[in-house]
């Protein structure tokens, strides 16, 4: 029997930086015998996950091909193409039309891919167009079709219900998450809905080392944006140093706010001790977290899925301070880790100098969260459950 053949859909996986953490998810269904093809939505940026390359097809939004396969696809199912057009019209916002109806000629592109390569199954990560354009293709095609949703793509409700009706299924990566869209779109059936976490790789076990670094770094992984809050972590600084702790804080990430939270730490005069690392690929976090070389991760964002971010670190026995906000609660709740209000500088302080001071809560939660990842979030079992969702696991 021939592998079973998956379009993987998102915004801009493998290219760019922002859905990088599809890569361990795409590589397990690889090792898993599915066949997969990665179609970015709009490829902005380099290539960040390189060995994905071959998998991939870098199109942009539109271009000469596309619009011809679009014309072809209207020739020979105007009727199909036009109820397409129409489900999208059921979006009343201009914001979120414009959005999907610029995915559509991409969308019929991809319908002719699934249709001819031939694709066993398509399947979009985001709620927003890269599920607008998986509802199109499968409409055109013939092939079933599902989403994950993840988080602000839920709050941005596009066309969640009719979605919804159409997919196989629509997977949540937290229960927040689920009860988020039920709450955005009340009238959603939601009999398709499940809940199945991202997962990670799961490295060997280590032994959390008993000594910190000196000086103790913290690293907090997250692009420059609002809801990520780094001046929460700033004014958390400000207070820790004012108390005699020597520390080193890595921003790791970029974006349109790194301007703002720099003139900020010059303020706090904390040029000392924070460095603004830039992007950094996610294989050198990794090495990071497996030396040792990071003591503590900190994520003060008051506007979360689950951020892969701690994942990680939890599955590399490395303690987390996060805030209650999304799914966040999910990952570090029963000793797995602290969690603190959002935006409360004065919390977030007390909870990082709780866990540099004390050797055992460290090991505590280390161990905690270690066994959660094993038990929850380990990629093997994700995506052997995803197969089964997808109707793309092998016959028993």
């Amino acid at each position: 029997m021939a592998d079973p053949r998956l379009l993987y859909l998102a915004s801009s996986f493998p290219y760019g930086r922002n859905d990088g953490f599809f890569a361990p998810e795409f590589r397990e269904l690889v090792r898993q015998g599915v066949d997969v093809l990665a179609v970015p939505i709009r490829p902005r940026g380099r290539l960040t996950t390189t060995d994905a390359e071959p998998r991939a097809q870098r199109k942009r939004l539109l271009d000469a091909e596309i619009a011809w396969a679009a014309l072809t696809e209207t020739v020979r199912a105007p009727l199909a193409v036009g109820r397409a057009l129409l489900l999208l019209l059921h979006e009343p916002r201009p914001q979120v039309l414009l959005r999907n109806l610029a995915a559509f000629p991409k969308a019929l592109w991809i319908a002719r891919i699934a249709r001819t390569w031939p694709a066993s199954h398509i399947h979009a990560h985001w709620a927003g167009p890269p599920a607008t354009a998986a509802l199109v293709a499968s409409r055109l095609s013939g092939v079933p079709w599902s989403f994950t949703a993840h988080f602000a793509d839920i709050a941005a409700n596009n066309l969640l219900c009719e979605k919804s009706e159409s997919a196989t299924f629509v997977r949540f990566i937290a229960t927040a998450m689920m009860e988020l869209a039920g709450r955005t779109a009340p009238d959603c059936d939601q009999s398709t809905w499940h809940l199945l976490h991202l997962g990670v790789d799961v490295p060997p076990r280590r032994v959390p080392l008993a000594s910190l670094n000196r000086p103790p770094v913290l690293l907090m992984a997250a692009r420059f944006d609002p809801e990520k809050r780094h001046e929460t972590l700033v004014e958390a600084t400000h207070e820790l140093v004012g108390q005699g702790f020597e520390l080193e804080v890595w921003l790791a990430g970029a974006g349109a706010l790194e301007a703002t939270v720099a003139q900020h730490v010059r303020a706090r005069d904390l040029e000392h001790c924070v460095r603004f690392l830039g992007f950094v690929p996610n294989r050198q976090v990794l090495e990071w977290l497996a030396s040792g070389r990071v003591d503590l991760v900190v994520l003060p964002s008051d506007a979360e899925g689950i951020p892969v971010s701690l994942i990680e670190a939890l599955a590399h026995s490395v303690p987390v301070v996060g805030c209650d906000a999304g799914g966040v609660t999910e990952l570090l709740g029963d000793g797995c880790g602290e969690i603190v209000p959002p935006r409360d500088p004065h919390a977030l302080a007390e909870a990082i100098a709780r866990v540099l001071r004390s050797p055992e809560l460290r090991a505590r939660r280390a161990r905690a969260g270690r066994e959660r990842i094993e038990a929850e979030f380990a990629i093997e079992p994700i995506v052997r459950r995803l197969r089964v969702l997808l109707d793309l696991a092998d016959a028993k």
